[in-house]
Parts: structure tokens; sequence; C-alpha cells
């Protein structure tokens, strides 16, 4: 029941917070010693990505999401998102864009059908 609760939490921040705009929601979903910071990084545009998965183990939640390509892009973006919980609420939050990254250091980026033979 507690890893249900605690991905309930994490969705509403990517879903509520994230995709919706409600920035006022970031004092309920995370812990007070992180909220200044969720607020500065709390700024994606509306229908800007969408959860494949999310699965969680105890107070750990991870999330994996992907973008489609805006405005003419080639690619899409995925990553993964890993949430820390303590009673409840969000303590800490990394987030891993895949294809981001291989583009910086100039590797191939696949496509989703290329991916999903792996």
């Amino acid at each position: 029941m507690k890893s249900h609760n605690n991905k309930l939490v994490v969705r509403r921040y990517f879903e509520e917070v994230l995709l919706d705009g409600r920035i006022e929601l970031i004092e309920e979903l995370f812990a007070p010693r992180v909220c200044d910071l969720v607020r500065r990084y709390a700024f994606f545009a509306s229908e800007s990505f969408i959860i494949n998965d999310m699965v969680a183990e105890g107070d750990t939640v991870m999330v994996r999401w992907h973008t489609p390509p805006f405005l003419g892009a080639q690619f899409d973006q995925n990553g993964f998102a890993v949430c820390y919980l303590e009673d409840g609420m969000i303590v800490g939050l990394e987030i891993l864009d895949c294809n981001g990254i291989m583009r910086q250091i100039g590797a191939e980026v696949f496509t989703p059908e290329f991916e999903i033979l792996w």
C-alpha cells in the first residue's frame, strides 16, 4: 500500500504540477526543505511528455517518460526520473534525459521503434 500511495504522489507531481502548471501543489507534495529548489525547475509545457511506466519499491518511485517530437523535430526524447519519498512527501528527485545526453556527446540517437527491438 505504501508503494501505491507513493506512486500517486509522484504521478500528481508529473501530471498536476509539471503538465498542468499547478505550482501551488509543490508544498503539498514535497518536503519543505526541497520546495524552493523544485519551484525553480518546475517549468514544462502542457503535454510536453508522456509517462510510460511507474515502478515503486518502498520509498522509491521510478518513472520512465518520453516526449513526442515538437515543431518538426526528428527525434523523441526519453528518460527516467527517480523520486525518493519520506512520510508520503518527495524529498529527492533525479531526472535523466537519455537522448539528450547522447546528443551532447555526439552519439546517434535511436528512434523509439529501434529501442523497442533491444
